[in-house]
């Protein structure tokens, strides 16, 4: 009988992620983790969590007690790996991305979110460019009129992935972390999409900063 090599070699990048989470749940206990900004959430609503791709480690482990959430993954083999932890942190994934079946990926996320799921998106990802927020965002929140929440982050201490595209933080063991939520935006459903698109990549600068300086206080 013929293996199938690329779903054995999909499964061996799942058990990258399951090791990584394993990983992240000690360096979680290590961590002197604040968060600044929770009092704007409602547990009556749910949200479109956004976010830089290089400050992807807080919401997907700052965020574990949040009810019914989902998270867009790239459908490739290394996206098979953040699948396997988010999995595991209660996240409800949906395997899709800007560069491909992005059509498809759209209407689910937002059936998710009519349905009452958070979501939360790496504004920049999969690919990038860095720093740019996808206009699907804007769009999901113009048909739902579920609000934007932007999510910043900082690290005392970190390593930083320079040859990646997105320049990954990543936490040292035993470092101070702080997470900064903004202001939940509603997105009119008449709103211009590239006006909005650049007041998301100031605020989620603007938390970023924020936070930053919330770790030195």
């Amino acid at each position: 009988m013929k293996m199938d090599l690329r779903n054995s070699e999909y499964y061996k990048y799942r058990r990258y992620g399951i090791y990584i989470y394993k990983i992240l749940r000690f360096l979680m206990m290590t961590l002197d983790f604040k968060i600044q900004g929770a009092d704007k959430i409602s547990e009556n609503e749910n949200y479109i969590y956004v976010f830089w791709h290089q400050k992807l480690f807080f919401p997907t482990v700052g965020f574990k007690d949040i009810k019914k959430k989902g998270a867009l993954v790239s459908p490739s083999k290394d996206g098979e790996i953040l699948t396997a932890i988010l999995e595991k942190y209660g996240y409800d994934v949906i395997r899709g991305s800007s560069n491909d079946r992005n059509i498809q990926s759209l209407i689910q996320m937002i059936k998710k979110l009519r349905q009452g799921h958070n979501l939360g998106l790496a504004a920049d990802g999969p690919q990038g460019p860095i720093f740019r927020i996808k206009p699907g965002i804007i769009y999901m929140a113009m048909k739902t009129g579920k609000k934007i929440v932007p999510i910043g982050g900082a690290f005392k201490h970190k390593y930083v992935f320079q040859k990646a595209w997105d320049r990954f933080h990543f936490p040292y063991p035993f470092t101070r972390a702080a997470v900064v939520l903004g202001d939940p935006l509603t997105v009119p459903p008449d709103a211009d999409m590239e006006e909005y698109s650049e007041l998301i990549n100031q605020k989620i600068n603007k938390v970023n900063e924020k936070a930053e300086a919330f770790l030195n206080e």
